[in-house]
């Protein structure tokens, strides 16, 4: 029982993590709403769906976007 609450706690605890990584900095979501709200207003609020939604429409980003996606490689 023990071992399954355990578990369980886990997975939640990183679903929980995951869409609070995936919305980045505040200088990268600053670089980056104004295209989110243009290309990706369906995603939102998404972040996981919105970022990948950016990397779709990479070519049509504002230069200041493209650069924060390029520093996070």
């Amino acid at each position: 029982m023990g071992k399954l609450f355990l578990v369980v706690s886990t997975v939640v605890g990183l679903a929980a993590i995951t869409p609070a990584i995936a919305q980045g900095t505040a200088k990268q979501r600053a670089a980056c709403e104004r295209d989110s709200h243009r290309l990706c207003a369906a995603a939102e609020p998404d972040a996981i769906a919105v970022e990948k939604c950016l990397k779709q429409h990479m070519g049509a980003l504002s230069k200041a976007c493209q650069r924060q996606f390029r520093a996070r490689r």
